[in-house]
């Protein structure tokens, strides 16, 4: 039973195709045995029309030579032979015609056609209707009540009339069919009964019944047969599913369905394997990340134990005296200063990458030109390239590119590309600013970078392992674009190993005049 939903749909189409059967075969039984009786009854209706009309096209001969009336008449009890049933005829005076031998025959073959159980209904009739009539009013008054004010009705206005019930005497269901006889005058000169046997004749109906259960029985089979190995075709590829999943939650995330369906099933397979490659991807993501915080948590620890170890040896010396010399003891507080300042920057940069992370931490935007910005930066990179003798050119397009964006974040972003450059940079080498209609460009010629660090230069755990990178934290790119970010600006990074790196800040569209003026209503 691990195939639990395919026994379900297989049970579930089943039943209702069991229900359908059972359906169809209740209402084709009923509405094919109430046609056969339709059928049955109009064939009565009409043998019996028929027979009253020959009686009446003859009945001048009939009574001529039967002097003791039509109820006596030999050409009634012949009329029997010609039609199959059994016909009496009632006059005016209730004499009812009387063929005792013709009721024995009609009445033997009653008997031999309905042979299945005729000790049900001789049985259930027991002492009624055992002794034949000897005369014909003794006939007509054992009619039942019924009948008898029906053949009085026709007698009277020939109304028609057919009546099925169980004859005693005969055992057996019969069909009686009254129609009027007329005379030469076109007056009712009596009524003919025509009694038929049906018993025998619902034979058919039921073999109908029969031949319909027997189909019904064999598309279930078939029908049960297809839903089974629908089902199971429906609940494989779940089955696939369900077993590649297990192996993704293991961490398998290559597993894939390959489950080629234009339908539900094979929309889950493919977000499935959709879901499976992005697991992939951020497991990957993942190991990357764990990786730079470990190499982040080295890095930091090294460039914090660095100066705390100098700060506490320099303490150490001073404290113990040995160090007196003036001289070197200005050397030593020149070294804590020192030291003291790359912690603080080390610690502010922390601060920073902390804050400009945090959505809910403000920045102070305003209307500003942009290229002041980009000027005060160069002028700060100049006073840092100097100790190298680099020289920092700038080239702007335009005196002015009005943005919203907060002065000192911009500036410091601008500062850590350019610190970069510099410490990138041998000496007496060059770097070059340039603004082009709406990107900034920062390129310098210094060692470059791999690709391996260009991928992950602007990750906030990510650090260079060269000579000129020894003394970084791998925090400022990290907090650039943090920066540019908060300003809806987009960094790229372009370098090659040995050639130099060029920084590109995409910058959003300029401010027009009815922008700035709404910005100075909102700050003032």
């Amino acid at each position: 039973m691990r195939n639990k939903i395919a026994v379900k749909l297989a049970a579930y189409f089943g039943g209702v195709l069991l229900l359908f059967a059972l359906v169809i075969g209740a209402t084709f039984r009923n509405q094919f045995s109430k046609h056969t009786q339709e059928v049955q009854k109009k064939e009565i209706t009409l043998r019996a029309q028929n027979a009253a009309k020959i009686i009446s096209n003859n009945l001048q001969n009939i009574t001529r030579h039967n002097s003791q009336g039509i109820t006596d008449s030999k050409f009634i009890r012949d009329l029997d032979l010609v039609t199959g049933d059994f016909i009496v005829v009632i006059d005016a005076e209730h004499n009812l015609s009387l063929d005792r031998e013709g009721m024995q025959n009609f009445r033997k073959k009653a008997l031999e056609k309905n042979q299945n159980d005729p000790a049900r209904n001789i049985q259930k009739f027991e002492g009624v209707g055992r002794r034949a009539p000897r005369t014909g009013k003794e006939a007509f008054e054992l009619l039942p009540d019924e009948m008898k004010k029906r053949i009085v009705r026709c007698l009277k206005d020939g109304t028609q009339f057919t009546r099925e019930q169980y004859n005693p005497f005969f055992h057996t269901v019969m069909v009686t069919v009254g129609v009027p006889i007329y005379g030469p005058n076109n007056d009712i000169h009596s009524v003919l009964l025509l009694n038929s046997n049906v018993e025998g004749k619902g034979e058919a109906a039921k073999s109908g019944v029969r031949i319909l259960l027997l189909c019904l029985l064999v598309g279930f089979a078939l029908c049960v047969l297809m839903s089974v190995l629908l089902s199971y075709r429906f609940t494989k590829p779940l089955k696939k599913m369900e077993s590649n999943a297990e192996l993704i939650a293991q961490g398998n995330y290559k597993v894939r369905n390959d489950i080629e369906q234009d339908d539900e099933i094979g929309d889950l397979a493919d977000k499935l394997d959709e879901m499976a490659e992005k697991l992939g991807l951020a497991a990957e993501e993942s190991q990357k990340l764990e990786k730079m915080r470990k190499d982040f948590i080295a890095n930091i620890s090294h460039e914090l134990r660095t100066p705390v170890t100098v700060i506490r040896g320099s303490l150490e010396a001073l404290n113990d005296g040995v160090v007196t010399e003036t001289e070197d003891v200005k050397e030593f507080h020149d070294q804590m200063y020192k030291e003291s300042i790359f912690l603080q920057r080390l610690i502010n940069d922390l601060l920073d990458l902390s804050r400009l992370q945090n959505a809910d931490f403000p920045i102070e935007k305003s209307p500003l030109n942009l290229c002041e910005t980009i000027l005060d930066a160069v002028r700060g990179a100049r006073r840092m390239g100097a100790e190298k003798n680099i020289s920092v050119s700038e080239e702007l397009d335009t005196d002015m590119y009005m943005v919203n964006g907060d002065y000192g974040r911009i500036r410091q972003m601008l500062m850590v590309f350019l610190h970069n450059a510099v410490k990138f940079s041998p000496e007496d080498s060059s770097i070059e600013v340039s603004l082009q209609k709406n990107e900034i460009f920062v390129t310098d010629h210094g060692c470059g970078m791999s690709p391996a660090d260009v991928e992950y230069a602007f990750e906030r755990f990510h650090k260079a392992h060269n000579e000129q990178n020894k003394s970084g934290s791998g925090l400022g790119l990290a907090i650039a674009r943090q920066i540019a970010l908060r300003h809806d600006m987009e960094l790229g990074i372009k370098s090659e190993e040995g050639k130099g790196t060029t920084i590109i800040v995409h910058l959003p569209d300029k401010l027009e005049a009815d922008a700035l003026t709404n910005e100075d209503e909102k700050h003032e």
